[in-house]
């Protein structure tokens, strides 16, 4: 039996070695439709990625997997490649050119990372979080999750801003350290373990996150990249939040923040201005709106003085300066032995849906209030909001303006009900050195018709 065997397979194997000395034909098989990767082919990405980064700040991305870049202690998955140019476009929008504009083009190409680096998939680490990305030496930035990333997703584009700045923060700490006051503000609660830290808890002892809680350095460049990504709203309603300690600590790391990059030559505001406006305006991240923080009830009051140089360099509409004035001709005629004078109208927004606008004028002494009750609606998804004049509440302030029932009714009034308006930041030509302190809304369908003022976040 076992001699039988050894034939069949001595006769296969004569076989077999006959048919492989045939002479073979070349295959017509395009490998780079099972290969996208493939790291010698220059594709489009590669030229596009080439013109944009490599030639114009000496940038090198790099997106085909090598575990060299991620170190042999995680395993972590390869970037789609159909994810790589969305990823890095949104790079050069949100974050080289805002620097660029505001500190220069040499700062930007001296200072800016010279690696890129994505991955895929997150890198996990053992107290079960993760890293969205890192920077080293003060020229590498690695990217993780970028196969999540989706361009169309507001909340997706501004997480990866965020994160990036955060790393470009340790970049500038590489070179220009952070400044020791920032690191002595919350010396005493900084936690290695920080991922045990309930998110309230952090806020309250005044940190942006329970991450910037980790150490000073991580708690510095959150600070920053939360300032400049997330915006000066959502940093204030912050701070508000929390208790009156909490509060100190983060206004006294803002201006430490803002400070730093003083020294660097770079004007902080103008470039959260610059940041802001594409994450507002090219983005449309809902929680950088005026008018969600107006439904958070963020702002309290919007002081109105068309006397105010403000309007004189961006000017009002024409409809509601004719009101403002024709109110404002209505107080001074009011005595013929007392002149009054109106010093400004005010929008005080005591609750999500209860207004009082009140009229402040003075005479030659005293400064008097007159107040007129309204109800307000508003829809934080499209901005609309409606004024409803209602019955007046009781009290001085409420005496005061009865004074003036029937201009107020004429002119201020008449202007803001009947109508739907939009809530936005306006006006839209602000400088920096007024920059997230004004805000308004413009007439539905006709922005030209608007009005604004300064904001305040107490009553």
């Amino acid at each position: 039996m076992k001699k039988n065997i050894f034939k069949i397979f001595a006769i296969l194997l004569i076989v077999g070695l006959a048919n492989s000395c045939k002479k073979e034909e070349a295959l017509n098989v395009d490998f780079s439709q099972y290969n996208i990767d493939n790291p010698v082919a220059n594709t489009a990405l590669d030229k596009w990625l080439t013109t944009t980064f490599l030639d114009e700040y000496n940038i090198d991305v790099i997106y085909r997997y090598n575990r060299f870049y991620h170190g042999d202690d995680r395993d972590v998955a390869s970037v789609k490649v159909d994810k790589v140019q969305a990823q890095m476009q949104t790079v050069l929008e949100g974050f080289i050119l805002p620097y660029r504009k505001i500190a220069g083009t040499a700062f930007i190409k001296k200072m800016v990372p010279k690696q890129f680096v994505l991955f895929g998939s997150g890198s996990y680490n053992p107290d079960n979080s993760y890293t969205l990305a890192t920077a080293a030496a003060g020229r590498n930035i690695t990217i993780y999750a970028v196969n999540d990333f989706n361009v169309n997703v507001p909340g997706d584009v501004v997480g990866k801003l965020k994160t990036i700045h955060h790393e470009f923060t340790h970049t500038l700490n590489q070179i220009v350290p952070m400044p020791d006051d920032f690191q002595n503000i919350t010396k005493s609660t900084y936690l290695a373990t920080w991922t045990t830290t309930p998110d309230a808890v952090a806020r309250d002892n005044g940190y942006v996150t329970p991450y910037a809680s980790s150490q000073p350095g991580e708690d510095f460049a959150e600070t920053v990249s939360h300032l400049l990504v997330f915006g000066q709203a959502w940093f204030d309603a912050r701070a508000n939040s929390s208790t009156a300690i909490g509060k100190a600590a983060l206004k006294a790391k803002e201006a430490s923040v803002v400070q730093y990059f003083t020294n660097m030559g770079i004007d902080f505001r103008s470039l959260q201005m610059e940041i802001q406006n594409i994450v507002r305006n090219q983005y449309k991240y809902q929680q950088a709106s005026f008018r969600y923080w107006m439904g958070q009830n963020l702002y309290k009051t919007m002081t109105i003085n068309l006397e105010d140089g403000v309007y004189a360099a961006n000017g009002i509409s024409s409809e509601f300066a004719t009101a403002y004035n024709n109110f404002k001709a209505a107080v001074l005629a009011y005595s013929s032995t007392q002149k009054y004078h109106l010093d400004f109208v005010q929008l005080r927004f005591e609750s999500t849906n209860v207004l009082t606008v009140r009229a402040a004028f003075s005479n030659a002494t005293t400064q008097y209030f007159g107040d007129y009750s309204f109800n307000y609606t508003i829809n934080t998804t499209t901005g609309a909001v409606t004024f409803t004049k209602v019955a007046n509440a009781t009290g001085t302030t409420f005496s005061n303006g009865a004074l003036f029932t029937v201009p107020f009714t004429n002119t201020i009034q008449a202007y803001l009900t009947g109508k739907t308006f939009i809530a936005d930041w306006l006006p839209p030509t602000i400088t920096s050195a007024n920059y997230n302190s004004y805000g308004g809304f413009y007439l539905q369908g006709t922005p030209t018709n608007n009005f604004y003022g300064l904001l305040g976040q107490t009553l």
